[in-house]
């Protein structure tokens, strides 16, 4: 029996997604891409389906993007960015060297965690990025370790945290902390609840930060 077509649903042009300023068509296909992935999974969206939830000719998004995979590569880039620039602001924010930390988690973690296991689709989504742009996570992975390194080599050299024998150095504390955080948002492969995902990585950074002498340094400058 021949497979039959996901039906597109008809709206009006206000109920698509709206056209961007600036470089609009490129934007707005991108923001097509990132709801219709969700809803619908990378395999069953169409380019025709992008052009339809844009209001753009088909032949319009080839003119921007060569293939389908292109444009979920695109996609993860402009999301890579934004976690990038949201944990890099987070490193860089006035406030207790636990915070700046917690920050930096949620930048990734808890935007991810929303944005993945917010669709039925995530488990097809999450292959698909490892199949089509497990070059761009590798870099990503690596851009964002460094932040963290980064963030608790500054909270030693400021006195935050503490340094030397017997305790972790800033590189391998910030390995053991964002490793525990990609096992923390799933309890046998099933994703768990944002407010379970917020709770284990509030108490990853204080045992991190309590490891590294920061509260017991915290008490004695208070």
């Amino acid at each position: 029996m021949p497979a039959t077509k996901r039906p597109r649903a008809t709206r009006s042009r206000s109920s698509r997604t709206p056209l961007a300023p600036g470089d609009d068509k490129r934007a707005a296909i991108l923001a097509a891409a990132l709801v219709l992935f969700g809803r619908y999974g990378y395999r069953r969206t169409s380019i025709d389906d992008l052009a339809h939830e844009t209001g753009i000719a088909k032949g319009t998004v080839y003119l921007y993007f060569e293939t389908k995979e292109g444009i979920f590569r695109a996609l993860c880039e402009s999301l890579i960015a934004r976690v990038i620039g949201a944990a890099a602001a987070a490193s860089a924010a006035a406030a207790p060297i636990g915070a700046r930390l917690r920050r930096v988690l949620a930048a990734k973690f808890e935007y991810f965690h929303r944005l993945l296991h917010g669709s039925p689709h995530a488990g097809e989504l999450l292959d698909s990025t490892n199949r089509v742009s497990a070059d761009l996570i590798r870099q990503a992975d690596r851009a964002y370790l460094r932040i963290v390194t980064r963030t608790i080599a500054a909270a030693v050299a400021r006195g935050e945290l503490a340094a030397g024998p017997g305790r972790l150095g800033a590189a391998a504390a910030a390995d053991l902390l964002v490793a525990s955080a990609h096992g923390a948002g799933s309890d046998a492969g099933q994703p768990v609840p944002p407010p379970v995902l917020r709770r284990r990585l509030d108490d990853l950074v204080a045992v991190v930060v309590a490891a590294l002498g920061g509260e017991a340094r915290a008490r004695r400058s208070a």
